[in-house]
């Protein structure tokens, strides 16, 4: 396969946004599977689980000399197979061994750096050592909790704190927004955190019995930021509503300076607007990512670390 211009980066899509990447990009010279070849590096991309920061190809004859390019560009290699899988698995096989990926949260070890590598065709290596986010694909491969959470969502604020690379803790506060049946606020409380659960509906009764675990009935939308006496440390939202309901909350929550950190969930509902992703981006200091974890939502982070952008 021949590839006249090399990609500046090189995007790994979820399949099911594709089409939603490529729209975001513009400029796409090639789609091989679920990476996205672009001359351009979009430092707020939304709908990429990772980026592949100048990719290298190799046209290549033996798997030796494959193995060899590899060996000699970096010390892990994470295998994503999307062609001749067969043979891939063979290059793959003559790598140094991996680390374990399998991650307990918090994590507790940095992972350490990871390139990624696909054949295109037979004889065609693509591979890259710098990448975006340190989990090779994003995908953070946790061992989940199947005893204590209520439901999954869980998942969803592990992944996004990992992402953050900061974890609620002893003594600070975070107020959970639609917070029913209770999953994220199980993690904020697992991590040593005071929680207020907000909420119409009730939490789970063994969620609800937690210490250090508030609970108030009443709708997210009709809590005012400035009935609270301190600032907030962690915001939390994951409100099933229409992401424009959600844009006008963030909006009053920021104005009121009353939450140090914010991690909401955005409900794409339907075919994706990515109007609507435009303007939560247009918030300083904010950032949008479509997660692993995430459905058809995407999470908003603000203000978001600096190594959250590209």
């Amino acid at each position: 396969m021949l590839i006249e211009n090399l990609p500046n980066v090189i995007y790994v899509a979820d399949p099911n946004y594709l089409n939603e990447l490529s729209n975001e990009l513009g400029d796409v010279s090639h789609v091989f599977n679920d990476l996205v070849f672009s001359s351009t590096l979009k430092t707020d991309i939304c709908f990429a689980l990772d980026a592949w920061i100048n990719p290298q190809i190799l046209h290549f004859e033996s798997i030796s000399q494959a193995v060899r390019a590899l060996r000699a560009a970096g010390k892990f290699w994470y295998l994503h197979p999307i062609e001749n899988i067969r043979r891939s698995r063979l290059i793959e096989s003559e790598l140094r061994k991996l680390p374990d990926l399998n991650h307990a949260f918090p994590l507790t070890e940095e992972i350490p750096q990871i390139g990624c590598f696909s054949l295109l065709d037979k004889n065609t290596l693509v591979y890259c050592n710098t990448r975006w986010k340190k989990a090779p694909l994003g995908n953070y491969h946790f061992i989940e909790d199947k005893i204590n959470p209520p439901n999954r969502a869980y998942l969803k604020l592990w992944e996004a704190l990992s992402l953050w690379g900061t974890y609620p803790t002893k003594g600070e506060l975070a107020v959970d927004l639609g917070a029913s049946p209770g999953g994220w606020t199980y993690v904020c409380q697992m991590l040593g955190a005071d929680v207020i659960a907000v909420d119409k509906a009730p939490l789970a009764e063994h969620i609800a019995k937690l210490p250090r675990v508030q609970f108030q009935q009443q709708s997210a939308f009709a809590l005012d930021p400035n009935s609270f006496e301190k600032d907030i440390d962690w915001l939390l939202c994951d409100v099933a509503c229409y992401p424009e309901r959600t844009f006008d909350l963030v909006t009053q929550w920021i104005q009121s300076g009353k939450a140090k950190r914010m991690i909401f969930t955005l409900k794409l509902q339907g075919e994706t607007n990515l109007k609507i992703i435009e303007k939560f981006q247009a918030i300083p200091k904010s950032r949008v990512i479509h997660m692993m974890s995430n459905k058809h939502e995407a999470t908003f982070f603000y203000p978001a670390p600096s190594y959250l952008f590209l």
